[in-house]
């Protein structure tokens, strides 16, 4: 692979200043260097500055050109890689970062699509279990999801496809946060509050299609509202501040009725259930913060009155 010496520079005068900003108070990044974290084994490595290490750079500047890992030229989809965490540990949001500067040098399409996260408790070698799987937009950073809240010590990342480059693919640093959220019963919080605030339902980035990883709590809702035929619940859409009002409004409004359509699907009674999108006009994090917006982009189920 015939490259110019490219090199980032990253600016750390102010680094813990716009981390705090961007992630908001009280949360470090699991998967760093400076957390404690590790690279245990991957399947190829470019090396130099597109070293697999890239993946738990320490620096806390969530912004410009991030470090990024490369595979060897001519490997073999799946690439991936696995990080040990120095102890078992809650996740419940998740950064990729997939603006890639050789996408705008020569390299086209090199940047990651689809890949997919597993999680082990047992050892780097055995016990993965697929937990979500995502595609990414393309040379794109902070492209964040909240997840239903697991604990995991070792996660393995796996790469399927990327936009389109023969020889290599790149991914840039990553970010895997715990906000103190912990996995609920959906039935018993429709019964006490009357809504719940969901995170197991899963779309990829700026789509309305449901993803299969949403199957187990859909099951769970679908079950609720068997039990309590006479209960209406209203599926709710909602996303963050980010990009055009207009288009999120959209995009909350259509993941709303894709919930409705799936737990129709399931034997629900349709007439029991309505959707309705907010847009980002009811936020529950702050969206000045990386994972506030993860917070708010959500499903809600709310017991209508």
């Amino acid at each position: 692979m015939k490259r110019w010496a490219l090199i980032i520079f990253f600016s750390f005068l102010a680094g813990l200043a716009a981390f705090a900003s961007q992630t908001g108070p009280d949360q470090a990044n699991l998967v760093s260097a400076a957390a404690g974290a590790k690279v245990v084994a991957f399947s190829s490595n470019y090396g130099g500055t597109w070293d697999v290490t890239n993946l738990i750079e320490s620096g806390e500047d969530w912004s410009g050109d991030l470090p990024v890992w490369c595979t060897e030229e001519g490997a073999a989809f799946p690439h991936w890689a696995v990080i040990e965490l120095p102890r078992k540990d809650w996740l419940t949001t998740l950064i990729f970062n997939n603006a890639i500067p050789d996408e705008a040098g020569g390299w086209e399409g090199i940047s990651a699509k689809a890949l997919r996260l597993e999680v082990s408790t047992t050892s780097a070698e055995q016990g993965f279990a697929s937990l979500v799987s995502f595609e990414l937009e393309r040379n794109k950073n902070n492209q964040v999801v909240h997840i239903e809240p697991t604990e995991a010590r070792w996660l393995k990342i796996v790469i399927t496809s990327n936009w389109g480059h023969a020889d290599y693919t790149e991914l840039g640093k990553l970010g895997v946060f715990d906000d103190g959220t912990r996995k609920m019963n959906i039935g018993q919080e429709l019964k006490s509050k009357g809504f719940v605030d969901l995170y197991g339902i899963y779309f990829d980035f700026g789509s309305a299609k449901l993803k299969a990883e949403s199957q187990a709590v859909l099951d769970k809702i679908a079950a609720f509202s068997k039990d309590n035929p006479a209960v209406k619940l209203i599926i709710e859409g909602h996303t963050d501040s980010v990009g055009d009002a207009a288009k999120n409004q959209a995009l909350s409004e259509n993941r709303a009725i894709a919930v409705v359509e799936a737990l129709a699907g399931q034997g629900v009674n349709r007439a029991t259930l309505a959707s309705v999108g907010f847009g980002a006009t009811k936020p529950v994090g702050d969206n000045k913060t990386i994972t506030g917006r993860a917070l708010n982009r959500r499903v809600t189920v709310r017991v209508a009155k």
